[in-house]
C-alpha cells in the first residue's frame, strides 16, 4: 500500500472515530437538563433521572438511536421535580419535533421499590410503571374520540359480555369475549381536564416460560396538551393504583411543561 493511501486510511479511521466520539457524548445522561417538544402545547424541560439499561436485538444497527430518544428516567411515584421557567414562542419554534417511534417516556414506581429499568419489551419489575405519550392518530382526531367515547365503543357485546359489569378500585370493568382473565376497564381520572382512562387487563399470571404485560393503561385527550394519547403499562399488582398512576402521569407532565402560559390556556376544556 503507498504512502498516500495509508494516511487517506488513516485519516479516514480517525474522522469516523471522531464522529462516533461525537455521538455517543450526545447521548443524554443522568442529571442533564433537557428541552424536549413533543408539540407545540407541550413542551418538556427536565432534569434527567436514571437512564435505562438497553437490550439489544437484531434491529439494533437501523433503529436503535439513544442520542434521539426523550427518555426522562425512572422517578418514584411521588417524585417533585424542579419547575422551570416558561419558554418563548420562538424557543418553542426552533426545536425540533421527536421522532415517531422515539416520544418522551419516563418510568414510575411504586412502593418505594429499588431496581434497574432498561428498554425491554415488558416491565423490569412488578412495582414499574413505563409511560408514553404520543400524539392522536388523524382518525382519532377527525372523530374526535377522546378516553370516553373509546369506552363506549368497546363497552358493546361485539366486544364484552354486557352482563358481566363488576366495579373494582372505582373502575367499571366487564369481562372480555376472547376469555374469562380478560378485561375492559373505565375509570373517571381526578384531573378536570381529562376526561378518564381506560384499561386492558388480563388477570392470567405471569409465568417462566410466557411473561407478557398485565395491564395497560390509555387516556385519548384531543383537549389536553393540543391532543396527546397517555399509554401506560404495568403488572397485575398495581391495577388498586390506577388513580395514583393517572394522578402522578398527568401531575409530572404539569410540572414539566414550559409552554407559554397563553398557549396552556388553551389546554383548558371549557
Amino acid at each position: 500500500m503507498s504512502y498516500l493511501k495509508k494516511n487517506l486510511l488513516f485519516m479516514y479511521f480517525l474522522f469516523l472515530g471522531g464522529c462516533m466520539n461525537k455521538e455517543k457524548s450526545n447521548i443524554p445522561q443522568e442529571g442533564d437538563i433537557v428541552i424536549w417538544k413533543q408539540n407545540n402545547n407541550l413542551i418538556v424541560k427536565a432534569k434527567l433521572g436514571e437512564r435505562r439499561i438497553h437490550i439489544p436485538d437484531q434491529f439494533d444497527s437501523e433503529f436503535y438511536r439513544p442520542e434521539r430518544e426523550h427518555y426522562l428516567g425512572q422517578f418514584p411515584i411521588n417524585y417533585i421535580p424542579e419547575k422551570f421557567g416558561s419558554i418563548t414562542q420562538k424557543e418553542i419554534d426552533s426545536l425540533p419535533m421527536p421522532d415517531s417511534n422515539r416520544q418522551l417516556q419516563f418510568n414510575l414506581v411504586l412502593r418505594k421499590s429499588s431496581f434497574q429499568a432498561t428498554d425491554g419489551y415488558i416491565p423490569d419489575h412488578k412495582d414499574q410503571v413505563r409511560v408514553k405519550i404520543e400524539g392522536l392518530t388523524i382518525d382519532m382526531r377527525e372523530q374526535k374520540l377522546d378516553t370516553n367515547k373509546i369506552m363506549l365503543n368497546n363497552f358493546n357485546s361485539k366486544y364484552v359480555d354486557l352482563k358481566s359489569k363488576f366495579k373494582k378500585n372505582g373502575l367499571d370493568c366487564y369481562k372480555r369475549n376472547i376469555s374469562d382473565k380478560a378485561f375492559f376497564c373505565y375509570g373517571y381520572s381526578k384531573n378536570k381536564d381529562v376526561t378518564g382512562v381506560f384499561l386492558d387487563v388480563f388477570a392470567s399470571e405471569n409465568t417462566s416460560d410466557n411473561h407478557f404485560i398485565q395491564i395497560y393503561g390509555n387516556s385519548y385527550e384531543p383537549n389536553k396538551y393540543g391532543g396527546v394519547w397517555v399509554k401506560w403499562e404495568t403488572n397485575l399488582n398495581n391495577w388498586e393504583e390506577w388513580q395514583e398512576i393517572d394522578n402522578a402521569i398527568w401531575r409530572l407532565l404539569d410540572v414539566w411543561n414550559v409552554a407559554p402560559l397563553e398557549v396552556k390556556s388553551k389546554n383548558t376544556r371549557k
